[in-house]
């Protein structure tokens, strides 16, 4: 069923919902819905709202509401990934498993290995992208919310950050042998809700000298196993494991 997140709260007295501006014109103009179609409305405050088309033209979208209840597929987790920046596709393949897999963070961040070389804070062109695919993410995977994707920061400055928002930050090191990423997060209380930064390393991983400054700033260097993983790749699977230690064991 077609998804569609709204930035203000629908009062649960309303029965009905009128639909405006660019939402309405994605519905009319996009998915080309009708009368009688159904859809989720989920609001800011993380309710889902089931419901049917009344009308629709292409600045208004009246719907009536015949259900609603509060959106249950949010992990038990506040995740931020930290990527490194990598070819085109590579990073639209990570933004959206990492999305579906419960990030809730998506920081581009800029390496010494990095191919790409977009410079810290800049291409928002290119961050809007990045945040159009995080939405139709979100939209498929029926999440309550629709992560952030910032615009990039450097490998410095995104350790900083994690430093200062999470309880746990992981790095994934290539030549990382001993620090076990199971033992870890079978002592994770995700009761909680534990803030946890996740750092992948570009397509050549991270250089010696960042995985030393990431354990200087606390981060915990860990290892994903016997084989090398592509950059793509990582992230969503040490999501994947967040998933598993928090939702199905």
């Amino acid at each position: 069923m077609t998804r569609l997140f709204l930035d203000e709260a629908i009062p649960v007295e309303k029965d009905t919902w009128e639909i405006t501006g660019d939402p309405a014109r994605y519905l009319n103009d996009v998915l080309r819905m009708r009368p009688g179609e159904e859809l989720i409305l989920c609001d800011k405050n993380r309710i889902d709202h089931i419901c049917s088309i009344v009308s629709a033209s292409k600045g208004l979208v009246a719907v009536s509401i015949r259900d609603r209840h509060p959106n249950g597929n949010e992990p038990k987790f506040i995740a931020t990934v930290y990527q490194g920046l990598a070819k085109g596709e590579r990073m639209d393949l990570s933004i959206q498993k990492s999305v579906e897999l419960g990030a809730t963070r998506y920081v581009p961040t800029a390496c010494s290995r990095s191919i790409v070389k977009i410079k810290a804070g800049g291409k928002e062109g290119k961050t809007d992208r990045w945040q159009a695919i995080a939405l139709e993410a979100a939209r498929q995977c029926g999440r309550g919310t629709v992560p952030e994707v910032t615009s990039p920061m450097d490998l410095k400055a995104a350790l900083a950050d994690a430093k200062e928002n999470c309880d746990l930050v992981l790095f994934p090191w290539e030549e990382e042998k001993e620090g076990s990423l199971g033992k870890i997060l079978s002592s994770v209380d995700f009761g909680k809700l534990p803030k946890i930064g996740i750092f992948i390393g570009p397509e050549g991983g991270f250089a010696e000298e960042e995985a030393k400054l990431a354990e200087e700033t606390g981060a915990k260097l860990v290892t994903l196993g016997k084989r090398i993983l592509r950059t793509e790749t990582a992230a969503p699977a040490v999501l994947a494991m967040l998933v598993y230690h928090s939702e199905l064991l």
